[in-house]
């Protein structure tokens, strides 16, 4: 990767906490396709193993965590890479340093329009990488960033992470073009990200960042892709205390540097004194609400 700028996009808030960076990050483009198809390839098919399906007897895959997926659904599903921050390649690492980098800069724009989403920020998850293929017309249905299946009567769900998020970001790595008949590794059609409720519809840009509230006020969903793929690079900001009953560990960088390179869940020890930087840099009323939280500590 030999291409890296920072573009000081100014956010556009599209309504309801739904925040847009144009052109906000430029990356070699071409190597950034290759290794996020190699990396999205190499985890699939790492994660999945055929199974029978208990319920139905017919063929299906179980996942890592113990989920099972019909083929029909499987097929339908994007395809992700979570283990990419555990390679050793240094130039993957230095690709998803510029990426977690660029989406923390960009928080705290986020923060100084929205200061009270500051106070529920401890920690980030880091981003993974998401592929949407158009060979099986891959989408996801309607839904928020902190469901968790919960039925009365059934022991607590095992995995609670995503009700601690707060904000989701999203780094797109290529162009919707809808409007062309030919696609390449710059560009798909479909794969829009709606925001039902709210009557928002994005089409994805390379080098946009996008920033949303991780609750049922933003609920959404991404089309079908109809050709090419779609490649994004997704993780939250989030809030509360590790549940070490179901292996939710939450790394501290100061305690342990080494591990928190690879780790997926890092605490944010310095986000207070770099969101009262952007305010004084900034210029922002002394005033206001944001220099209020940071001054008192909050």
């Amino acid at each position: 990767m030999t291409t890296t700028e920072f573009n000081s996009s100014a956010m556009e808030h599209l309504g309801s906490g739904v925040c847009l960076f144009k052109n906000a990050i430029t990356l070699d483009w071409e190597w950034t396709y290759r290794t996020v198809e190699k990396l999205v390839g190499e985890d699939v098919a790492d994660m999945y193993t055929p199974t029978v399906h208990p319920e139905t007897g017919k063929p299906a895959l179980i996942n890592k965590s113990g989920y099972i997926f019909s083929d029909d659904t499987f097929m339908a599903m994007p395809g992700r890479c979570s283990s990419a921050h555990q390679r050793k390649d240094p130039q993957i690492k230095e690709f998803l340093n510029v990426l977690e980098k660029s989406k923390d800069t960009y928080l705290l724009q986020y923060l100084a329009k929205f200061p009270l989403a500051y106070k529920n920020i401890w920690w980030k998850v880091k981003g993974h990488i998401v592929r949407y293929e158009a060979q099986n017309s891959q989408y996801l249905g309607v839904h928020s960033d902190t469901s968790a299946d919960y039925v009365y009567g059934f022991p607590e769900p095992s995995d609670q992470l995503a009700t601690r998020n707060t904000v989701s970001c999203i780094v797109y790595f290529n162009d919707c073009t809808d409007d062309i008949d030919v696609v390449t590794n710059n560009s798909f059609s479909g794969g829009h990200h709606v925001f039902d409720g709210l009557e928002i519809t994005y089409l994805p840009k390379k080098g946009d960042i996008l920033m949303f509230p991780s609750n049922f006020i933003a609920s959404h969903q991404v089309t079908a892709v109809t050709r090419g793929s779609r490649y994004s690079y997704l993780g939250w900001y989030s809030h509360g205390s590790p549940n070490i009953q179901y292996n939710e560990a939450i790394v501290d960088p100061i305690k342990e540097p080494d591990l928190a390179q690879v780790a997926t869940n890092v605490y944010m020890p310095t986000l207070r004194e770099d969101f009262r930087e952007y305010l004084e840099i900034n210029n922002y009323d002394r005033s206001s609400l944001a220099f209020a939280l940071v001054r008192a500590g909050f």
